[in-house]
């Protein structure tokens, strides 16, 4: 199991700079969404690389979006 932070799990969800922000993956764990974070620290959370891979996968046979953004109306 590698761990990965936020920074590189928001880089692989957007490829090509497209990616969610790290507010819009904390929703997305809260609502069940997305994998959620291993704490590894009091201040320091970590994703488990292959379940992120695991989810983008299982969203490109779906054939969806990677993330869906928030608009503002």
């Amino acid at each position: 199991m590698g761990l990965i932070n936020y920074k590189r799990t928001v880089e692989k969800l957007g490829a090509g700079g497209d990616g969610p922000c790290k507010r819009t993956v904390e929703g997305m764990v809260k609502r069940g969404e997305f994998p959620a974070p291993i704490r590894v620290s009091p201040r320091r959370v970590m994703f488990d690389e292959t379940e992120v891979d695991a989810w983008i996968e299982s969203r490109r046979r779906q054939g969806g979006p990677r993330h869906e953004r928030a608009t503002t109306t």
